[in-house]
């Protein structure tokens, strides 16, 4: 019962954030899925930190650490580069947007290369993607919903799904960028008192717990891990798929939302200091905690779900696990809710207003919007619970497919010479190997499926682009030289004064 009470509250809250976002929303296009392109420092920064976390990742770093050890810190090694990558593309996509009036990563990818075909791709081939990890959300929750308080999964399901529904269509992305804040306050301070309550509870010293958790799984508190999973080719692995997330829709469209572009110097140290401080105490968990408590033995499914299990065997054991629920919960409204508005501004911005309704009006962009964000909420909910092996087939590609159209925005940002051809070839020969390697002939040679896919793309991008014609002058001036313009004589010129 205290789970849904808190519950409740909390999906108040964050309707009544979106109530306000939208009092403050001007009802344009931009003011609806950019936020007016006016947001500040410490919204975007939260809403771009706390937009990669889900369900999943809260509980998966927890079963991840159990079952493979301290590797798992690979990941925050991909998110330290991705991180890196944020300063370089952040302040020229943010410089564009401003310039040329971008908001979606379709309008990147189809001004840059001067080609609607790789605009509608990206787009559809994005909103593909995405929508089965709304519905994973989505049903996830339901799911934790039944485990932490008895609710039916259906139900708990697509009474969350209506709260989702409700704040985003109401406010757009200033209602995601402020609620993201909220969650991502409320995640941080439920994960490290999780980790305290949970180490005061030993009724032994650390060190011998962590003793006894050596003993019960050996090799936990080193790389390759227990089963040999972390090894360098997986590491690299890890940079590139985690890395690439700068790619990701919902975190590529946040890149035009900022009112200032120093918000992105803020967000370089901020982004791998807060995923670090989030990740390590999960780690600490799933290494220390779970494996005394529960032996060596767990399957990776009750691995992932140990943290709820162990927080309800200490005192207040009710409360705790209602705050461990309320983190996951924060975790995956934030990122469902992210992945909802892009999947909505892509749809609305590179189809509808493109090759649907040419002369749509700004209240008739927003209002169809609107009606995407139902209709993908609908679908999304439905295979999540109905379907959900079509989504799980779906998001085994999805993060590896993401990473696809990270050589073409590295090259149609810093390369001059990179052209459509080789642009378009690139990224549809990366995802065929992807889909050769992963199906028909599984990471051969021992390397992954996504590093061969990266070496195709990376290969036919340039080898494309130097047996094909140049792109235009005016569009290598307008895409690199007027922002390098842009970016460093304005250095210069404060520097000067």
């Amino acid at each position: 019962m205290f789970t849904i009470v808190a519950t409740a509250i909390f999906s108040l809250i964050l309707i009544s954030v979106g109530i306000l976002a939208y009092k403050k929303n001007e009802d344009t296009d931009d003011g609806f899925f950019l936020g007016g392109r006016s947001m500040g420092t410490f919204a975007t920064v939260m809403t771009l930190v706390f937009s990669i976390w889900s369900t999943l990742a809260f509980y998966g770093v927890v079963g991840e650490a159990y079952i493979n050890g301290i590797g798992a810190l690979g990941i925050a090694q991909g998110i330290f580069w991705g991180a890196c990558l944020q300063v370089f593309v952040g302040y020229r996509l943010w410089t564009m947007g401003k310039l040329y009036g971008m908001s979606t990563p379709g309008d990147f990818f189809g001004e840059r290369f001067q080609s609607n075909f790789f605009r509608v791709i990206t787009s559809v081939g994005l909103i593909f993607f995405t929508m089965p990890y709304i519905g994973i959300q989505l049903a996830g929750l339901g799911s934790g919903l039944k485990g932490a308080a008895g609710v039916p999964v259906a139900v708990g399901t697509v009474v969350l799904a209506l709260v989702l529904l409700v704040f985003v269509s109401i406010g757009g992305m200033r209602s995601v960028a402020w609620t993201d804040s909220v969650q991502g306050v409320v995640f941080t301070v439920i994960v490290f008192i999780s980790l305290i309550a949970l180490m005061v509870s030993m009724p032994e010293p650390l060190t011998d717990v962590m003793k006894k958790s050596m003993e019960v799984r050996p090799g936990l508190n080193s790389a390759p891990g227990p089963n040999g999973k972390y090894s360098p080719l997986l590491f690299l692995h890890l940079t590139i798929t985690i890395g690439s997330f700068v790619v990701w829709p919902h975190i590529f469209i946040r890149f035009f939302i900022a009112k200032k572009k120093e918000t992105y110097k803020t967000l370089a140290v901020a982004f791998p200091i807060y995923e670090v401080l989030c990740m390590v105490p999960l780690l600490i968990i799933g290494i220390l905690i779970i494996p005394y408590m529960f032996g060596g033995n767990l399957t990776p499914m009750e691995a992932q779900t140990s943290i709820q299990l162990a927080l309800n065997q200490i005192p207040f054991g009710h409360i705790f696990g209602a705050g461990v629920f309320l983190a996951a919960f924060a975790a995956s409204m934030s990122t469902a809710s992210s992945q909802l508005l892009a999947c909505s501004s892509m749809f609305t911005g590179d189809l509808y207003k493109r090759y649907i309704n040419k002369d749509a009006s700004n209240k008739n962009i927003v209002t169809t919007g609107r009606v995407a964000i139902l209709a993908f909420v609908i679908i999304s909910t439905l295979f999540g619970l109905f379907w959900p092996n079509v989504f799980s087939i779906a998001t085994q590609f999805a993060t590896p497919g993401y990473a696809q159209l990270l050589p073409p925005l590295m090259a149609g940002l810093f390369w001059r010479r990179a052209n459509k051809q080789g642009a378009i070839t690139g990224t549809l020969g990366g995802f065929l190997t992807l889909l050769l390697t992963s199906l028909v002939w599984p990471s051969p040679l021992g390397i992954t499926a996504l590093l061969w896919s990266m070496i195709a793309n990376v290969g036919l991008l340039v080898i494309v682009s130097l047996a094909t014609p140049a792109p235009p002058e005016e569009i290598v001036y307008k895409y690199h030289d007027s922002i390098n313009e842009e970016l460093f004589s304005k250095k210069k010129e404060t520097v000067g004064a």
